[in-house]
Formats: C-alpha cells, structure tokens, sequence
C-alpha cells in the first residue's frame, strides 16, 4: 500500500475489497461533494458508475462524520463494506486522496481491487505549505493551478504566493496603476555564463487580475489549499519604487531591478505619505484573499538609504528608537496592526523580526544556521514556520538540496513538549530567478512535493522510493517534467553545483533531459 504522505496508522487485513458497476454510496450530506469527486474518479479511471443511496443498510461505500479534529479521517476496507469516517470537510478530501491512491486512480484499469486495510490518519503539523515566487519570472493562472493540483494530491494546504520584490509587481492594484503598466515588466534579466554574470535582453512581464486570483482562490478552497499573499516590504520592492519612486528615500529608482541579489532603494521608513501608499495596496489585496494570513516578508533588508535620509533619521528620533533594525520593527508594525484589523495574522520572515516584534507575527525561519532561532523563538510562545535553506529552497539543484535532506527534516527538533503547538509546520520554498520556464519548475519541484508532504504531514514512513515511483505515473499523466532519478539517496555533487553557480543555472535539467531524449 504505496501511499505519500505515509500515514498515522496503516494495517493490512486479510481480504480484498472491489468496486464494481452500480455499487452504492451512502453519504452524510456535508460530506456529498467528495463522495461525488470520488465518485467521478472511479468513472474516469474504469468505467465503472457508482449510484447514491440514503439507506445506509443498502451500500457499500459510506462516509460519515465522527468527532475527530477537521483533519482527520479513517478508512476501513474489510468484509465488502468501505467505511470513510471524517472529522470534518478537509479530513475528507484527504480520505478521498489516500482512496485515490489505494486503487490507483489515475491510471486506466479495468478492475478496481484493494487489499482490505486499517487506516487512521490526521496530520502532525497544521500548516504544510509551498511558497512560489512568480516575481522573478512570471507563472501564469493556469500553471499555478497546475500546482495547487498537485499540492492538494498530497495534502499539503497552504499556497504562499510572492507577488512583489524588486524585480517585478505581479498583482493588479487599481489606485496605482503604474504597479503594473511599470511594476510589471522588466527588459532583461542576470544569467549565469562561461564568463561572468550578464543580463540578457529578454522582456519579462505579466501579473495576476483580481479576476485571477479570485479564481485561483475558488480552485484552491475547492482543493483544501489556502492561499497565503506576500507583498514583501520594506526591502524587495524596487519594482514597485520604479513606478513610484518616490515612496524611496532619494526619490530616483531608475527601473525594474534587473539583476538578483537585493537593492538599496526601499521603502522609507520616515514619510507618512510611505504609510499611506502601502495601506492603500494592503487594502487592494487583503480582500482577495481570505486566508487568516498576510505575509509581509521583512528579509535582507539593506538600510543604507536609511542613514542618510532626513526623513527616516527625524522618525527615528521622535520615536526614540535604537537602531535602524527598530526602525524597521516599527514600520511592520504599523502594516500590522492594519491588517490585524482585517482579521489579518502577519506572518515574516526569520531576519526581520527583533526583540521588540510584536508577538502575534509568525516567524518563518529560513537563513542557514537559524533553524535553533526558530526552536527558541517556539520555545518563547511564538508561532514559527520551518523553511531551513538547506532543506527547503527547491530552487537548488538536487545535486546541492537532494530529496533525502527535505525528507528528513524535523521542524520540531529543539522544540519543548510543551511548546509544540507553537510549530505551525513547514514550507518548501521555489524561488525563480533560474526558474525561467514551465518545464524547469516542474522538474524543480517534482518529486520534491512529495518528500515535502511526506514531511509536512509527519510520519515518514519506510520505502519511501518505491512509494514514490507511483507517483511518476502521474506526472506523465499531467505532460509535466519531472526529476525521475530523484530518490533519498541522492547525494551531493558538487560539480553540477559548481556549474550551476558559475556557467550554467540550467546544468542539472539539460542533463537529465539529455539522456532521456
């Protein structure tokens, strides 16, 4: 019973169940939507038509609500009868996804036969998430919801959606339209070559509508997945002072930041006028998006502008403040209080957080090194998420981040007994400044979802590899590219790192595709 994420408790029991034509469902009608998707799934993949009844004495296959925690659920398969027992509606989505993989949905077959088995599953950490950054090359509506499909087959539930950063604004605002008629597109982009960093002259552009994201919404809710928008401040956002340059502190942003790495120009931190701007975005995007969440990033910033700005030097002085670091701590902390007033949890991340951040911001912790900052963090009450650079940055190469390293990952680890529920749970992490196509994010991604889940849900189970081939079937289903020779054993190698790092970011797929062609 190849399943991923491996569940709480798997036993198999003597005995085979098989669906066959016009068997019946009973269902609890809170429940009726996953029965009829199972349902499709069963004609879909043999033929075979399953009917609804309300006379559970009359059926074969019953969902039913018990009173577990949302999450969970329970399946029992023995003496011809399918039993799917469900805390709540999430608990039976995921029913319905462990069922598809026990008879192998997703491939053509005649007959649908399962041996009998026990499970009894719910999630060790509530928060399992994929963080994409479409800012750095733009992923359109239809490619993203290409991988909330793929999340949700694995039960992970939270999207974390990079919408802005220095090198594109990729969300539609409306009071300031020169977000996106500037914002948005970017003529050239940093490669890596044979000889030294250049920047080529390819246009980049695009950016989600409010029609997009609300339908990018309704798929994800339909698939158990939150999603989660980032609008990164006060660094990562020269894409945004290009169109409005002056919300920085010299007034002159030249153009959408056309190579990686982090700029000086950032917000200043001193002009209300600054307060008053990024309000107005906050109130554009918050809507859309009716997650309890609002990433407002915080990373790497520079605050070299900081020090010679007129401005930001009088705010420091009238707030008393220590340091430009509580400079920062303040600026957040006006956001956050906006957003908390739209029922909004500010999540940032681990480098932009002080002593004095207020306690209610989650913390994502993911500079190398810092993951005992997290446990710590934990251990003094505050929610954390685990994205460890050397874990979960998908971007890498295998050859740098292997599958085992993300398989293996304990989030939990220096973390007290007691303060366990303060681990929220974990994030991968595809950044996509070498991610410049749909290919490469597939192959970038697949089958690291799947050790991510595995993970993520918390009970890494035994023979992960060939539990994993089973997936591959699925990917060549999708037309999606996909790592195949990924496995826990992979190593790293080090000369496909350094190649990837000095002469070529597309070292690792070109080989791979090489030979298999």
């Amino acid at each position: 019973m190849k399943i991923i994420p491996q569940p709480k408790k798997l036993e198999k029991l003597h005995g085979q169940f098989k669906i066959e034509q016009n068997d019946a469902i009973f269902c609890d009608g809170r429940f009726m939507m996953q029965a009829e998707r199972f349902a499709a799934m069963v004609k879909r993949c043999a033929g075979i038509t399953l009917t609804f009844t309300d006379e559970i004495n009359a059926a074969k296959i019953i969902f039913s609500k018990d009173g577990k925690p949302e999450e969970h659920y329970l399946i029992m398969l023995s003496q011809g009868i399918a039993t799917v027992k469900c805390g709540g509606k999430s608990g039976c989505f995921y029913a319905v996804e462990t069922l598809r993989q026990l008879f192998c949905l997703d491939d053509e077959q005649k007959q649908l036969v399962c041996d009998d088995c026990y499970i009894e599953d719910a999630p060790k950490f509530r928060y399992r998430g994929l963080m994409l950054d479409i800012c750095r090359h733009y992923f359109d509506l239809d490619t993203i919801k290409q991988v909330v499909e793929l999340m949700s087959q694995v039960k992970l539930n939270k999207l974390h959606l990079h919408l802005s950063d220095d090198q594109g604004f990729r969300i539609q605002i409306d009071k300031y339209p020169l977000l996106n008629q500037i914002g948005s597109v970017r003529y050239g982009s940093q490669i890596i070559s044979s000889d030294a960093n250049l920047i080529d002259d390819k246009l980049v552009q695009g950016y989600l509508t409010k029609d997009d994201i609300r339908t990018l919404v309704s798929y994800a809710q339909e698939r158990g997945i939150e999603i989660i928008p980032e609008i990164d401040l006060p660094g990562h956002f020269a894409a945004a002072l290009a169109a409005y340059p002056q919300y920085c502190c010299t007034g002159q942003v030249a153009e959408v930041r056309r190579q990686w790495g982090t700029s000086k120009d950032i917000l200043c931190a001193g002009s209300d006028e600054v307060y008053t701007f990024v309000c107005d975005i906050l109130d554009e995007v918050a809507p859309l998006f009716p997650s309890q969440y609002f990433h407002l990033g915080g990373d790497e910033v520079q605050k070299d502008r900081w020090c010679n700005c007129k401005l930001c030097l009088e705010k420091m002085s009238k707030l008393q403040l220590n340091g430009f670091d509580e400079l920062q701590t303040y600026m957040v902390e006006v956001f956050r209080k906006h957003l908390e007033q739209k029922g909004k949890t500010v999540i940032c991340r681990n480098d932009g957080i002080t002593q004095r951040t207020d306690k209610n911001i989650v913390m994502q912790v993911w500079k190398p090194h810092t993951a005992k900052q997290g446990a710590q963090q934990a251990n003094d009450g505050r929610k954390v998420i685990m994205s460890p650079f050397f874990n979960m940055y998908f971007d890498y190469p295998y050859a740098r981040i292997p599958l085992g390293k993300t398989l293996r990952y304990n989030p939990a680890r220096g973390v007290k007994k007691d303060n366990l529920d303060n681990v929220l749970g974990v994030e991968g992490c595809l950044w996509t400044e070498y991610v410049t196509n749909r290919d490469k994010l597939f192959f970038n991604l697949l089958p690291r979802i799947d050790a991510l889940a595995e993970c993520g849900w918390g009970y890494r189970g035994k023979n992960f590899n060939r539990r994993l081939k089973k997936r591959f079937n699925l990917y060549n289903g999708m037309g999606l590219l996909y790592n195949g020779k990924a496995h826990v054993g992979s190593g790293r190698n080090r000369g496909i790192v350094k190649k990837f790092l000095q002469k070529d970011a597309d070292v690792e797929v070109n080989k791979y595709l090489d030979k298999h062609r």
